[in-house]
């Protein structure tokens, strides 16, 4: 899917923009974000100062520097789903931790349409549903339109990217089949850094639907 380098082991001599991927995939998330920086290459600066505030608890500097490095990086590839993806990733974020403020909300509203613009059915799935439990009509999320979305990951059952966001955005609604979405995202192999911690935060999901 969209998330997700999956690159040779590369050798100690190799230069920095040559490593960062393997530092990102590897969970060295702050090294990632400071090679990608040095070597101007904001798509990965963007996901892997996303990963640090997602997974690594890195507060709201790390959600700072991803919104930025991702707006950087959509003016550089305006046509690529790539970059539209962090965006909405980091802009979901940043509305997370924003609370129920209008800030939050434009952000939101800003991250639905980079998602929408990355097309990517999972993720819109979650954001619908976040948003749909986080303040109903006023945020322009649709639990209905989730469900729907969340569907689609019918099609793609070995992929733990698909599985994990349509689960999540699933849990968020209470919908009984976020179970087996989530239960499929725990079980499959995750190769890499992002794809572990993607997978354990599945795994809390589920318990929380206990």
């Amino acid at each position: 899917m969209k998330r997700g380098l999956l690159l040779s082991l590369l050798l100690c001599t190799a230069p920095v923009h040559a490593q960062t991927p393997d530092l990102l995939t590897g969970g060295d998330y702050a090294r990632a974000f400071d090679s990608a920086q040095a070597d101007g290459d904001p798509l990965t600066a963007s996901r892997a100062a996303a990963a640090m505030a997602e997974y690594r608890a890195g507060g709201r500097g790390w959600i700072t520097r991803a919104v930025s490095a991702a707006r950087q990086a959509v003016t550089t590839r305006p046509t690529s789903p790539d970059t539209h993806l962090a965006l909405g990733s980091a802009l979901g974020l940043q509305a997370r931790a924003g609370g129920f403020t209008l800030g939050a909300l434009n952000s939101a509203q800003q991250a639905r349409a980079a998602l929408d613009r990355a097309d990517i059915q999972a993720v819109l799935a979650e954001w619908h549903a976040g948003a749909w439990t986080k303040a109903g009509v006023f945020s322009g999320g649709n639990a209905s339109r989730a469900r729907t979305l969340a569907a689609a990951a019918r099609h793609a059952p070995d992929n733990l990217f698909v599985q994990a966001h349509a689960g999540l955005g699933l849990a968020l609604l209470r919908d009984p089949q976020a179970r087996l979405l989530l239960n499929r995202a725990a079980a499959l192999e995750a190769r890499t850094a992002l794809d572990r911690d993607l997978q354990a935060q599945a795994r809390r999901a589920l318990r929380e639907l206990h």
